[in-house]
């Protein structure tokens, strides 16, 4: 019975009321069945891996922008589904990259929480999961960085430090001296041992997709004061713009996030964003030199080359443009 009602389901493509209704048997039945032949080895159900080789437009972006580049698969360009299939999608591949020992650091974000869940268990216990941003965002779960933290931990085997700071302070004062605090400096001391990190990249600030972002944390003449400086997106904490360079703001000041000159000193540190209002976003990220690799889906990645391939500047897209406190300068 297990054999003829597989072959009725997986091999002529019957549905199990339609089995039901040729055997006899209730859909209940028919489940169970099914359920069985899979339980006992009469069907096995295989799902080809990805391709070893970079896709074309992975190969193509990266020549771009002159970064590792992962391109996952889909066709959505709504902000959230975007974000949400692209984290899930990169989750086996970023497996593979996580140390054995060492920190792990990581932001908040929805792509990054959705990659965090979609994580196959494994058992790591050599490392420590920590923040590099603050957490504790009731409204929005996906950017408390410290439970998102803590679920890696869990899904990975390891341990897990809390930051135990807010994203963003009332002041650059009290946020100066949050930073060195000993129970906040218990887990920042970290940043300074990190063997991979992963981060998220927020869109500009003129966008709404549809989900919390950082950029909710401002008000609209907040806002409006980043736009006119030029930023289009957030990496860790840091706003950038398209040219790769970073803006200087007191929101900046004022948020708990891995100092630039420490995320620089990290030997992996992989970008991972989507979505029709992070196009923007990708090309600053691997432009600060920070990424050395950048995880997109299709549509953005083809955005992204378009934008590149049609702007004045396409051809410093392969350059990447390091920033050190006020300066900037760019390295081929």
């Amino acid at each position: 019975m297990m054999r003829l009602v597989a072959e009725l389901y997986y091999v002529r493509e019957l549905g199990q009321p339609e089995i039901a209704a040729l055997t006899g048997f209730s859909v209940s039945k028919v489940s169970r069945l099914l359920a069985a032949a899979r339980s006992a080895g009469v069907v096995r159900i295989s799902v080809e891996g990805a391709p070893s080789e970079p896709a074309p437009l992975a190969r193509a972006l990266s020549a771009a922008l002159g970064v590792e580049v992962w391109v996952t698969p889909g066709h959505e360009t709504a902000p959230a589904m975007a974000a949400r299939l692209c984290g899930v999608a990169a989750a086996p591949r970023l497996a593979g990259e996580l140390p054995e020992e060492g920190a792990i650091g990581l932001t908040g974000g929805y792509t990054v929480e959705s990659l965090v869940a979609a994580l196959p268990g494994g058992s790591h216990p050599g490392t420590v999961v920590v923040p590099l941003v603050g957490g504790w965002d009731s409204s929005n779960p996906h950017l408390n960085s410290n439970e998102i933290a803590r679920h890696m931990a869990e899904r990975i085997g390891a341990s897990v430090r809390l930051l135990h700071a807010p994203g963003l302070l009332d002041n650059e004062i009290t946020t100066a001296a949050l930073l060195s605090d000993s129970a906040v400096t218990a887990t920042t001391r970290f940043w300074g041992e990190l063997r991979l990190a992963l981060v998220g990249m927020s869109g500009a600030p003129r966008f709404a997709p549809g989900y919390g972002t950082v950029m909710d944390r401002l008000d609209p003449e907040g806002r409006a004061r980043l736009a006119e400086k030029g930023a289009v997106g957030d990496v860790a904490g840091h706003l950038v713009r398209i040219d790769g360079s970073f803006v200087q703001d007191e929101w900046e000041r004022r948020t708990i996030s891995i100092p630039v000159e420490s995320l620089r000193n990290v030997p992996r540190v992989v970008g991972i964003a989507a979505g029709s209002n992070k196009v923007e976003t990708i090309i600053a990220g691997a432009r600060t030199g920070l990424l050395h690799v950048l995880i997109t889906d299709e549509p953005t990645a083809s955005a992204a080359l378009r934008i590149l391939g049609a702007g004045a500047d396409a051809g410093a897209g392969a350059r990447a443009v390091r920033t050190s406190g006020g300066g900037t300068s760019t390295a081929d």
